[in-house]
């Protein structure tokens, strides 16, 4: 097998090690939502034990997590648009695959922003421990 030219393995390292970069801030975004829930399970165990009035803030955890999913999947679909231009238009099945995951990135990376969008303007957060829990 005849390697591509040393210019363009360079951009595949570097997209390479973009991309275990990126993949981490997707875990660290993983690791503080597990943190917030456990912070909010905690909180919600001490009410219901009549310890504490209120339930603890994780907004800031919550906001940060998202932002880096939302970083993390831009920078995937900016992966996924490069591969879809450079994908051989000789080849149906590469324009196809190039195509496929350039939709799915798009609808991932929409997905993680209507979800900050909405943890933004309030609908992420706990409900106020004066409100009912919901059902």
């Amino acid at each position: 097998m005849e390697w591509e030219d040393e210019d363009t393995l360079c951009r595949q390292l570097a997209d390479a090690d973009a991309s275990l970069y990126f993949l981490i801030l997707l875990i660290l975004s993983v690791c503080l939502s597990w943190a917030a829930t456990a912070i909010q399970r905690q909180g919600l165990y001490r009410v219901l034990k009549g310890e504490i009035q209120k339930l603890p803030d994780v907004f800031s955890l919550r906001l940060a997590a998202n932002a880096l999913v939302v970083g993390a999947l831009t920078f995937f679909f900016g992966l996924a648009l490069k591969g879809w231009a450079e994908a051989d238009r000789c080849d149906p099945s590469a324009c196809r695959a190039a195509e496929t995951d350039l939709w799915a990135s798009l609808f991932v990376l929409a997905a993680a922003l209507l979800r900050l969008s909405a943890l933004a303007d309030g609908q992420g957060q706990a409900p106020a421990p004066d409100q009912d829990l919901p059902d």
